[in-house]
């Protein structure tokens, strides 16, 4: 059984033909209306969706309780309220629970986040982004802040899905924070703890509440776990021949597989076979952390970055680089936050490395799956001439690498990490790094740089032009 090079195009097999012998420029026209017409409804559904925002706002305030009033005026507004959250509630078929928590909510996004319920009513957002820049930005007291913050949130969401603007957004807070990360920290794992909540139908749910670092380390064991249970199965299709224990008949999901090896290591002494010949403890997890170089001396606080999550406290981080077995130097400019360069204490595929550092996840618009359970794709094929370099290299997850190789949709990377795609109805869509969207410049810090003249960093008065990683 052959494995494909990382770095080698998918192969996309026989070429595609348009559906029912469409002509190019037809199918072209013919996703371009669907799209518009997608687009329009989206944007209508903003609109609807800032002025029921909005109306709810209102309904609010016109049975609020009044101030300085007497108990009876009191009863009367608060009977008011009432009757409205029924009226509501009836009138749309749901609890009067969730009405009221509408109109919370809406009261806080006009009064505090009244700049995303614009950006909504233009239609430059949508409501999941508004829900996450909300959640996210909620704990910010500081009114200055907090605008700093959306305008912020704002800028990115224009560019970002609502799942990649979380944790690029949980990184932005932490620059507007009274308090620091690590001191916070400490207080929230104080209520760590394990809940067991009873469901339906036998059922129950467990839930930990654990350090973010711990928890995405455990679920991408289990991942790899069942993974290794899939690719047993896979493997060896005799087994459901031959009667071969639990691999016959196996067809458990990937959710499944989590949740029966969580279970079975908890509660016994692990599940067999899980690698071949190798055992449960040849599996390790995997998690990438970005710890700048002044916070792993504690000359500052800057925050470090769970990939996918955001940010975590600077000591656990530290604990992690102590124990790990090799840890990568990431140079990226202080003007714009670009991954620069990246070096090694222990010998490696430097640009393999690079890479990694850079992407994060797979670059096609939207998608968050981690580089390594992706492809290192050629923009441009090897095949058609195109480099071994980190100018045309990407990474891409299976499902989007074959989308590239066999369907009308195209990449260009304009420059080192920034790919624009183009869809079969001729939009075109930039993806940016990570790093470099999630990146606030620091004025404190980038003094404290200065004054330790650290060698790698890029002075601001010149910032580099797209320059090569010294591989």
């Amino acid at each position: 059984m052959s494995a494909t090079h990382p770095l080698e195009p998918a192969d996309p097999g026989p070429a595609s033909s348009d559906a029912a012998g469409e002509a190019p420029a037809a199918s072209v026209a013919r996703a371009e209306r669907i799209v518009d017409a997608f687009e329009a409804g989206r944007r209508r559904r903003s609109m609807d969706d800032a002025a029921e925002i909005r109306l709810l706002a209102g309904a609010a305030a016109s049975v609020a309780r009044p101030p300085h009033v007497s108990a009876e005026e009191i009863r009367r507004a608060e009977l008011n309220r009432r009757a409205l959250v029924a009226d509501l509630a009836t009138s749309s078929r749901v609890s009067e629970w969730t009405v009221m928590r509408l109109m919370t909510e809406a009261t806080d996004l006009c009064a505090r986040f009244s700049a995303g319920v614009d950006a909504l009513e233009r239609g430059d957002i949508t409501r999941r982004h508004l829900a996450v820049i909300h959640d996210i930005g909620d704990r910010l007291d500081d009114d200055a802040a907090r605008a700093g913050f959306v305008a912020v949130a704002l800028d990115r969401a224009a560019r970002l899905t609502p799942g990649r603007l979380a944790p690029v957004l949980r990184a932005i807070v932490e620059r507007f924070m009274e308090r620091p990360l690590e001191e916070r920290h400490h207080q929230a794992a104080a209520g760590r703890g394990v809940e067991v909540v009873d469901l339906a139908d036998d059922m129950a749910s467990l839930t930990a509440i654990l350090p973010a670092t711990l928890a995405h380390g455990i679920h991408d064991r289990l991942t790899q776990q069942a993974r290794s249970v899939i690719a047993a199965r896979e493997a060896d299709p005799s087994a459901e021949a031959a009667g071969d224990g639990e691999l016959a008949g196996d067809t458990r999901t990937m959710d499944q597989l989590r949740a029966d090896i969580l279970t079975d290591v908890l509660l016994g002494a692990g599940p067999r076979d899980c690698v071949a010949g190798d055992g449960l403890r040849a599996i390790h997890a995997t998690v990438q952390v970005t710890i700048p170089v002044l916070t792993m001396t504690g000359a500052t606080g800057e925050p470090c970055l769970l990939a996918g999550h955001g940010p975590i406290d600077p000591g656990t981080a530290r604990t992690l680089a102590a124990g790990a077995v090799g840890w990568e130097r990431v140079m990226t400019s202080p003007v714009t936050g670009s991954v620069l360069a990246v070096d090694r204490y222990r010998p490696g595929p430097a640009l393999r490395r690079f890479l990694a550092a850079r992407d994060e996840h797979c670059r096609f618009p939207g998608c968050r799956r981690p580089v390594w359970r992706s492809d290192i794709d050629h923009t441009i094929d090897a095949a058609l001439g195109g480099p071994t370099h980190h100018g045309n290299l990407a990474h891409l997850c299976r499902r989007h690498h074959v989308l590239k190789g066999v369907t009308s949709w195209s990449v260009q990377q304009t420059s080192p990490g920034v790919l624009v795609w183009t869809s079969p109805s001729g939009r075109r869509h930039t993806d940016r790094p990570e790093p470099v969207v999630r990146f606030v410049p620091d004025e404190a810090a980038d003094r404290v740089r200065r004054m330790m003249r650290e060698p790698w960093l890029v002075s601001a008065e010149d910032p580099p032009r797209n320059p090569p990683p010294p591989f």
